[in-house]
């Protein structure tokens, strides 16, 4: 393997920040490829003579986003192209995720409408029996393989004129963030090991009963009001959660 990192000691980008980037350029120019073991923290430390601690920081991070992984007493490897998300971390949605890995991926919409909430989404989102929700479902495919199937429903009393939106490009939360003219505040999310539905395993091309990963999310803006509930599926062959914990 090559082993080629370049680093700039005067720039003003952080030491980290520069391995990380160095090594994506190896990984997307194929220089390091797929189950290649990468140089030791020890040999990069010698390489370019910098601090353990900042080499170790770059790895978590590239570790965290599942561009690499670690085999206890083997080493770091780079990792398969599979969608990893941060756990509890940071609140980005699949598309971002999947763009920060350069990950190629289509979204079909299947559903987009304009509903009437029922008894729970009016206590999900807290709103009335007279509030409109979007309904929103899609499908997204990396390599042609089904990974993500996406349920959700947004609060169009807070969230105005998202039904005509093309959600085949344009990604829910921007077009959330856009319509309220602010940030999404925060979120909260749990994950839950399920069975597949007969009609989950025609649109994901499962077995009926195959095991999958399923979130729940509501998100709130910064008035501390729901936005969205979600009910998110995603094949365990081609998506993990990751996290890096510090003590």
């Amino acid at each position: 393997m090559k082993n080629q990192l370049n680093i700039t000691y005067k720039s003003s980008e952080p030491i980290y920040k520069q391995i990380i980037k160095s090594i994506k350029k190896n990984i997307s120019a194929k220089e390091w490829k797929e189950g290649d073991r990468i140089p030791s923290e020890e040999e990069m430390v010698s390489e370019l003579q910098v601090s353990r601690g900042t080499v170790r920081k770059a790895i978590s991070v590239l570790v965290e986003d599942g561009i690499l992984e670690k085999i206890q007493g083997k080493g770091t490897y780079v990792a398969k192209a599979t969608i990893s998300y941060p756990f509890a971390q940071e609140l980005v949605s699949f598309a971002e995720s999947m763009k920060q890995k350069n990950l190629n991926f289509t979204t079909k919409v299947l559903v987009c409408k304009k509903i009437k909430p029922t008894p729970f989404l009016q206590d999900q989102l807290n709103i009335n029996e007279d509030s409109p929700v979007l309904y929103l479902q899609r499908i997204r495919t990396t390599d042609d393989v089904p990974a993500i199937l996406s349920n959700n429903w947004v609060s169009l009393e807070r969230c105005p004129n998202l039904e005509q939106i093309d959600y085949s490009s344009v990604t829910l939360f921007d077009a959330i963030e856009e319509s309220m003219g602010e940030k999404i505040s925060y979120g909260i999310r749990d994950f839950l090991a399920n069975k597949i539905t007969p009609e989950q395993s025609k649109i994901m091309r499962l077995n009926v009963d195959d095991p999958i990963l399923q979130m729940k999310q509501k998100t709130f803006n910064s008035n501390d009001q729901p936005l969205e509930v979600s009910d998110i599926y995603m094949r365990t062959d081609q998506y993990r959660v990751t996290s890096v914990l510090y003590r």
